[in-house]
């Protein structure tokens, strides 16, 4: 209706209705809840059956609504329109991204836990992950492989102290892939590795039957004989002294105590050098090719040759490592068998590392007791390989009977001894300098 005073004017019975209308109005003066009421019909607490039904009719709009939202702006336009995308996060929250099953993720991970259980195998694999955890929230799957930790190669044999310490890195960056689309074999810490493998990972590793039993006993004579004659020369000229004994740690169970644990270096006689043949002889798995993996090739140099004699009632020595860095690779041969009683010699697996020497350096004895050790019980021609730089010592011998080992140590050719502060050098200047791995290998192999 227009308005009486418009330009274009109205007919005289709509504004006679207009005004009556108004006229009844101000004479009824209904109240404001009655006014509302004709307006949005005033809730009835359930009890009135059209307000049920517009209750029901409301609820199936607002769904279509809610529906209609869902399409379009994260089934159809997610990733296009950056504002829809994130108005409905606001209110609906994050949408889950689909991951690929054989898909390669690249996760990033801030502070605070992981929420999943990692099987510390090589490579790693992820075994469950925690339902609205930061890996369950970046799309990290189960039977997953970590292929790379901040960078750092899984696959390939790390340390157990600096994958610890690799993975309290903040921001951590992992790397992961299905385990049925990883194309490299998985083994696990259950699974036999190669020694050349288990050394790079924990430090040490044993290689059975390096000796014929025949060649162990021969040079096992060929010692006992050997340590009297140096004694002999020794007495006679004590400037000798240097060149066939070298210092070992606790040789004497006490200050007034007679000598119990000697440390003697070899001359090559024929006796030594067909051990060494042997010991060094053969392909994969075999002592020879494990130097050679471990050193880097066929350039090692010969650093020390001899051996260990621990006498009964030698006292046990204290922990220490051989090297502070990657320099140097050695090998303890048994000339009999070890039983535990006669003090087999104690690793302490995994602290080839340069966290473990800070953290030894800092509190020996926690480390000490904490550490996982093993025990090297072996038989006789069993040899056990390891790192010069992990943890180690000799045992007590509380047997009646001696404990011999043979001993054999090549330096890496790419590595300076020296220059690092190494000044264990047991072996006869004769042969200092002299022989290299592939030299020694060439003639076992002729």
């Amino acid at each position: 209706l227009k308005h009486p005073s418009s330009s274009l004017g109205a007919s005289r019975p709509c504004r006679d209705f207009v005004h009556t209308m108004l006229a009844r109005a101000r004479q009824t003066r209904l109240p404001w809840r009655s006014c509302r009421c004709l307006c949005m019909s005033a809730p009835r607490r359930g009890t009135d059956t059209d307000d049920l039904v517009m209750g029901a009719r409301a609820a199936q709009r607002t769904n279509k609504m809610v529906d209609r939202l869902s399409n379009m702006y994260v089934g159809k336009n997610h990733g296009f329109d950056r504002k829809y995308a994130k108005s409905y996060e606001r209110v609906f929250g994050a949408v889950e991204k689909e991951v690929a099953a054989d898909a390669e993720q690249d996760v990033l991970f801030g502070r605070g836990p992981l929420g999943m259980e990692i099987e510390w195998s090589m490579p790693p694999v992820v075994t469950a992950v925690v339902e609205g955890g930061a890996a369950h929230k970046a799309g990290v799957r189960a039977d997953s492989v970590i292929t790379h930790i901040n960078g750092v190669d899984a696959s390939l044999p790390t340390p157990d102290l600096e994958l610890d310490e690799l993975m309290q890195w903040r921001p951590l960056r992992l790397q992961l892939i299905a385990r049925t689309a990883f194309s490299k074999e998985i083994q696990g810490d259950r699974a036999e590795l190669k020694p050349a493998d288990a050394v790079r990972r924990h430090g040490v590793a044993k290689v059975a039957g390096a000796l014929r039993p025949a060649t162990c006993a021969a040079l096992l004579e060929f010692v006992l004989a050997e340590r009297a004659r140096c004694a002999a020369e020794v007495e006679a000229e004590p400037a000798l002294g240097a060149d066939r004994f070298s210092e070992v740690q606790t040789p004497r169970a006490g200050q007034d105590q007679p000598i119990t644990r000697w440390d003697m270096r070899l001359p090559l006689a024929p006796v030594v050098h067909d051990a060494l043949r042997e010991l060094l002889a053969g392909g994969d798995g075999t002592l020879g090719s494990t130097f050679e993996l471990l050193t880097g090739g066929s350039g090692a140099e010969l650093w020390e040759l001899g051996v260990v004699v621990s006498e009964p009632g030698a006292a046990g020595q204290p922990v220490h490592f051989d090297a502070p860095a990657r320099c140097l690779f050695s090998a303890f041969v048994a000339l009999q068998d070890v039983a535990p009683e006669m003090g087999p010699t104690m690793f302490l697996p995994g602290t080839h590392t340069q966290v473990a020497h800070r953290r030894f350096e800092a509190h020996r004895a926690a480390f000490v007791q904490e550490a996982p050790a093993t025990v090297a019980r072996l038989s006789a021609g069993d040899a056990v390989v390891y790192d010069s730089r992990v943890l180690h010592c000799g045992g007590e011998n509380r047997s009646t009977n001696q404990r011999i080992l043979m001993y054999i140590t090549f330096r890496c050719g790419d590595v300076d001894a020296q220059a690092l502060g190494i000044h264990q050098h047991s072996i006869r200047g004769d042969l200092a300098g002299r022989h290299r791995l592939g030299e020694l290998r060439s003639s076992s192999d002729a």
